[in-house]
């Protein structure tokens, strides 16, 4: 097998990009919401951090963003197994939108000086709303694609994932040292 066959192996199959609009929704909305999730693991902490100089207070970001992620964990697939998923997919982005556009107006000091509890509360809504909405858009996507195309589409969910687990905290930290923390 030459070179140029093994890189042409390597190729990913776009077929459930090409062929399903549901698909290609369902991919971008979750590359976003991944992005942009990574963009706020990067912004909490620093915003935290800044507050506070204190790593205890940054590592309890942490813990108050664990304990939803687990708790909602659980209970998101068997949620997504009794409502609608694609209600519960945009209720739960509504809800990660408004979180980012409190978190925004906090860092911008609209509302008054920024301060620290607000930080863990939208640290522990953005961990429920992502836990909740996760199971759901996992069991979509079968939904979007025919059966032979399910291979292709999950790697190509698990690319876009990639990239915004990638490209998100290298966009929050070039916004914060660039732009300014709110952006």
């Amino acid at each position: 097998m030459t070179w140029v066959e093994r890189l042409r192996s390597l190729r990913l199959d776009t077929t459930p990009w090409r062929t399903s609009r549901d698909f290609r929704l369902l991919l971008v909305a979750g590359t976003v919401f991944y992005l942009g999730g990574m963009v706020t693991y990067v912004a909490i902490p620093f915003q935290v951090y800044r507050l506070t100089g204190s790593n205890l207070a940054v590592g309890a970001i942490g813990l108050v963003e664990l304990v939803p992620l687990v708790v909602f964990g659980l209970y998101g697939g068997a949620l997504a197994d009794h409502v609608d998923r694609r209600r519960l997919l945009v209720v739960t982005g509504l809800v990660q939108a408004l979180a980012s556009t409190a978190l925004a107006v906090h860092a911008f000091g609209l509302l008054g000086p920024p301060r620290l509890w607000p930080l863990f509360v939208v640290a522990a809504v953005l961990a429920s709303a992502s836990s909740l909405q996760r199971p759901s858009r996992e069991a979509l996507m079968p939904r979007t694609v025919t059966h032979d195309q399910l291979t292709a589409a999950q790697a190509l969910v698990s690319l876009g994932m990639q990239l915004g687990v990638l490209l998100g905290p290298a966009l929050g930290g070039l916004l914060i040292a660039y732009v300014g923390l709110g952006w």
